[in-house]
């Protein structure tokens, strides 16, 4: 008897999703042609080049061959899977923490590569002492931007000074420090955030366990999920705290939202104030839309309450720590205002080229499975009311926003600016696969399953080890780099690039908040002629240049034409101070 064409059907959604990837490679190659534009010459670029197309290719290839292949059915794995949902999503939070643990001084050996990452450790240093400020000691004062020269907020007379972060990442990483356990901490929010989809679909879809599971598994298997754990930034707490709040906002009454607003409050404070609110807007609009009037103005009269404390915590910051409060003033809404006004200035055409870097290296970091199910998801869930179109709405109002203000991070693994929005990604995509695979005969639907599995393990066993060596091999010069800066034998280093080395001065101008450590670390550019001839008069210095930087195998960019430094170096040596490191 013949079988059924029907039941021994290749299982259509691959095919499919091979055309997405073929659609997301023509789409996005703005990004190929700014990075030709620019000779490659910037740090997006060298990631586009190095890291990110090898994996292109790997996802292309591994979706297509899930395309092609005759896939079997996952037999008694299937039904453990089926069996015990919750057990395998707890499994797969607690892999995630034990990788990121691991990772951790294995990946990054307790550098912090970004200043994003140095200033959260910087905060939580202050904090652990029980200070909202670390005061600066009255003989480097008049070095203080030299010490620290990007994202820093001092007092008016330079005797105070910490981050110009918003505190609850840096709080966080306090309590760590104390506890002896900071380098868990991003790995313990990674793992929560596995929890939280699990949790979050399970309220989305109570009737399909599976499809829970489905979403913990594409998220425990993003490289991005688990490369960022192994760092200090705040995106791990972004993703976490946004699963939180949807998990609280749809379980509803009084207790439900009584603890998303509450934990919006603290997402908010995390770091920069705008990426909570990107996420959460689309929800509250939908309640303005579906005409609940009562809770729609509790939540947006709640988040204008929370903006307004956190726009003027430094000025509040300030004030506690014994700043007079006509100085303290300059540091809130005004000073948020002016840093925008900044950003939009700077919009160009350039930023389509960029974000479209950031994109190729989101959908490369994710679940090969991931991008592709979650866009053909998001183009129907926008067509419907709830919370599907509210998470994809949160994806395209943050891509919008980055593309105005700011449409690079730089460094991070992934795209990190979309790192607090990979579980509406993953919820998107499991969405849409249970239409698809619903759709499907029972044998073509088991196969599906098995291709999903597949993709799974090759995304977790093959694909995030080699994302953790690229961040691995790229970081280990700068690394090496600040060892040396470190073990320099001299009071000061002064960290000098030209236009001829022009490298990342934020990954090596690092100093303790409390300036009890030596060498002190300078940037040249940032120091006046007399500060130059007060660290010449009175101190011992090295100096760490380009051609060092280079040496140690470090990334050397694209300079603008400005010469940074060239009249204190000129000082310098008219002065005779200051020798190179060899």
């Amino acid at each position: 008897m013949q079988a059924d064409p029907a039941e021994t059907a290749k299982p259509p959604p691959f095919p499919r999703l091979l055309r997405v990837w073929l659609f997301i490679v023509a789409s996005l190659s703005a990004a190929f042609v700014y990075a030709l534009r620019i000779h490659f010459g910037n740090t997006e670029s060298y990631f586009l080049l190095w890291q990110d197309l090898p994996m292109l290719f790997a996802c292309l290839g591994l979706v297509g061959a899930l395309a092609v292949l005759p896939l079997p059915g996952l037999g008694p794995l299937d039904r453990s899977l089926g069996a015990a949902p919750r057990a395998w999503a707890c499994g797969l939070a607690v892999l995630t923490l034990v990788i990121g643990a691991v990772g951790t001084p294995l990946v990054f050996g307790g550098y912090t590569f970004s200043l994003d990452e140095f200033l959260a450790n910087f905060d939580a240093q202050i904090f652990a002492h029980g200070r909202l400020m670390a005061p600066i000691p009255p003989e480097w004062r008049p070095f203080a931007r030299a010490l620290q020269p990007m994202f820093l907020i001092e007092a008016p007379d330079q005797s105070l000074w910490a981050s110009g972060y918003l505190p609850i990442n840096a709080a966080v990483r306090a309590l760590g420090l104390r506890l002896g356990a900071e380098a868990l901490i991003n790995p313990a929010w990674s793992a929560l955030s596995v929890a939280m989809v699990y949790a979050v679909a399970r309220r989305l879809w109570p009737e399909r366990p599976t499809a829970a599971l489905a979403a913990a598994a594409l998220l425990a298997t993003s490289a991005q999920l688990l490369v960022m754990s192994m760092t200090a930034y705040a995106m791990p707490a972004h993703l976490a705290l946004n699963l939180v709040w949807l998990e609280r906002f749809l379980r509803g009454g009084k207790q439900g939202h009584g603890a998303a607003i509450i934990t919006g409050f603290f997402a908010c404070g995390l770091h920069q104030i705008i990426f909570h609110p990107l996420f959460a807007a689309p929800f509250v609009l939908q309640l303005w839309l579906d005409r609940r009037w009562t809770l729609a103005a509790v939540y947006t009269a709640a988040y204008a309450a929370i903006g307004i404390f956190w726009v003027e915590y430094w000025p509040l910051d300030l004030h506690l720590s014994g700043v007079p409060d006509t100085a303290a003033g300059a540091f809130g809404a005004g000073r948020l205002a002016a840093e925008i006004m900044g950003l939009l200035r700077q919009l160009k055409i350039e930023s389509v080229g960029e974000i479209a870097e950031g994109m190729v290296r989101f959908v490369t970091w994710q679940n090969p499975l991931a991008v592709p199910l979650a866009l053909l998801g998001g183009r129907t869930a926008f067509r419907t009311k709830g919370p599907m179109r509210a998470l994809a709405f949160g994806v395209v109002l943050t891509l919008a926003t980055m593309l105005v203000l700011e449409p690079t991070p730089v460094h991070g693994w992934g795209y990190r600016y979309l790192h607090g929005l990979l579980g509406s990604v993953c919820l998107l995509a499991v969405w849409n696969w249970t239409r698809l695979a619903d759709s499907l005969p029972p044998r073509a639907r088991q196969s599906a399953r098995a291709g999903f599995a597949l993709a799974c393990a090759a995304s977790l066993l093959l694909f995030a080890p080699v994302r953790a060596w690229q961040a691995w091999r790229y970081v280990r010069p700068y690394a090496n780099a600040s060892a040396t800066i470190r073990a320099a034998p001299a009071q000061i280093v002064v960290i000098d690039r030209d236009y001829a080395h022009w490298f990342d001065i934020g990954t090596l101008t690092r100093n303790d908040p409390f300036l009890r450590t030596s060498p002190k670390v300078m940037l040249l550019g940032a120091m006046d002629d007399a500060a130059v001839r007060r660290a010449c008069a009175g101190y011992s210095i090295l100096v760490f240049d380009g051609r060092k930087a280079q040496a140690l195998g470090m990334d050397l960019l694209t300079a603008s034409t400005f010469l940074e430094g060239s009249r204190q170096r000129a000082l310098m040596a008219r002065l005779g101070c200051g020798r190179r490191i060899e």
